[in-house]
């Protein structure tokens, strides 16, 4: 059984919809969007020249860690850091999953 990993994209409020619509045409079958505040501040601020907002949007992909560097690579290509998203993306290794189906949506 192949292994599974969970890519967390990070983006400014309004971006994780549009970036999750590039994952599905990558291979991804869906995702959860949290919304969150940044800890950095109540407003807008620059840091190295790029203004950060408060409000964030994370985004959730359990996926096979054969479609990972797909997804995180589609992902960026449009709402990367030098995107008005500020898109930053990672992955970890998930350990064990329940209820999750990795088969193609037909």
């Amino acid at each position: 059984m192949e292994n599974k990993q969970v890519i967390i994209y990070i983006c400014n409020h309004g971006y994780a919809y549009e970036a999750m619509q590039e994952a599905k045409k990558a291979g991804a079958r869906g995702g959860t969007i949290l919304h969150g505040r940044s800890s950095i501040s109540t407003e807008k601020s620059k840091f190295f020249g790029i203004t950060i907002h408060p409000e964030k949007e994370l985004l959730l992909i359990v996926c096979l860690e054969s479609q990972k560097d797909a997804l995180m690579q589609a992902m960026t290509s449009q709402y990367g850091v030098t995107t008005e998203a500020r898109g930053l993306c990672f992955s970890m290794k998930v350990e064990d999953t329940i209820g999750f189906s990795f088969e193609p949506i037909e």
